[in-house]
């Protein structure tokens, strides 16, 4: 146990740090060996661009981990959100609403480490997968049915999903499999051409702009207001604006509001996931993956080991010549 470690920023830094709260046994809770944990575009956002946010202190990240359950010896997905069970969103199984709701890789350690305690409540068993690694697809395809399921609450038709990124693709899947005639806008010429030969072919995609749509996801987001725009310029009269991902602190709009009201725009936010209408998109978005698909292998083929987290980070860049989809990190025996 001497020589494992977890990532964390510390003060500001990047650094490795003992791992915490392992050896301090906890009812309720059990030990993840990590075999595999992958950087959500959130935790990139926040490493590899100044933050005008606040962050824990320390900060240890990681909220996509598949591993092993010590107490099992089975591979396993951990659902990082952690309510309280007991108030008025979590009734309804609005979770994600939840006041008290804590965090795996934010309020509560994260699985950019050798090991990591968790909530049994939290550990989800993984079916048979091509690739256990696959696993890590779990939380931002649980984003992407979410927002299908809630968010779009109108009758299917022409969908515009903005965002080349690993969330902008899972909802191009689950809305495909909805029914939505799926247009789809990345403008990275590489991610456009490993889309085209790995989607679905009814799913079309674009490199400039977006056709009419009756609804639009800003799976893209960021630190400007960009893609929401691009939604606005894309979507009809009478139609629905999803964002589907949380936009960095303190970017605003820069479209005047009659703009966007006097057309009877709806603007929804569709934050995390739920269980809700006695579904739970954790657990639906493994059986997801678990049908297979090279988008599958495509978004988690950068691997590297835990101890090469900047490297990873690197490849993730805004610029990188071959910008990866995702950086997954392994540890422990493969």
């Amino acid at each position: 146990m001497s020589d494992t470690y977890a990532w964390a920023v510390e003060k500001g830094s990047l650094r490795k740090l003992p791992i915490p709260d392992v050896r301090s046994p906890a009812r309720g809770t059990t030990i993840i060996d990590t075999r595999y944990a992958g950087l959500c575009g959130s935790d990139v956002a926040k490493l590899n661009h100044p933050w005008p946010g606040p962050l824990p202190e320390p900060w240890y990240p990681g909220h996509e981990i598949v591993g092993v359950d010590t107490e099992t010896g089975s591979w396993a997905a951990v659902d990082p959100l952690v309510p309280c069970l007991s108030c008025h969103y979590c009734d309804r199984g609005h979770t994600h609403l939840c006041p008290g709701l804590r965090r795996i890789g934010w309020d509560l350690p994260g699985g950019l480490a050798d090991t990591v305690r968790v909530p049994r409540d939290s550990v989800v068993p993984l079916p048979h997968l091509h690739d256990p690694a696959h696993g890590v697809l779990a939380d931002p395809m649980a984003v992407a049915l979410h927002g299908v399921r809630c968010g779009l609450r109108t009758p299917v038709g022409r969908l515009g999903v903005i965002g080349g990124g690993v969330v902008g693709v899972c909802t191009a899947i689950c809305a495909t499999e909805a029914g939505w005639e799926v247009h789809m806008m990345v403008r990275e010429p590489s991610r456009a051409y490993h889309l085209r030969h790995t989607l679905d072919p009814r799913i079309t995609l674009h490199t400039a702009s977006l056709p009419q749509c009756d609804a639009v996801v800003d799976a893209a987001s960021g630190h400007s207001d960009s893609p929401i725009r691009q939604a606005l310029n894309a979507v009809r009269d009478g139609g629905t604006i999803l964002v589907q991902n949380a936009y960095a602190p303190r970017v605003v709009l820069s479209v005047p509001l009659r703009d966007v009201f006097r057309h009877s725009i709806t603007v929804r936010g569709s934050f995390s996931y739920c269980r809700a209408d006695g579904r739970d998109d954790f657990g639906d978005a493994i059986d997801v993956i678990a049908k297979g698909g090279d988008w599958a292998a495509l978004l988690t083929r950068d691997r590297y080991p835990l101890g090469e987290l900047p490297q990873g980070l690197a490849a993730l860049r805004d610029g990188s010549r071959h910008r990866a989809f995702k950086a997954l990190f392994t540890s422990g025996i493969l």
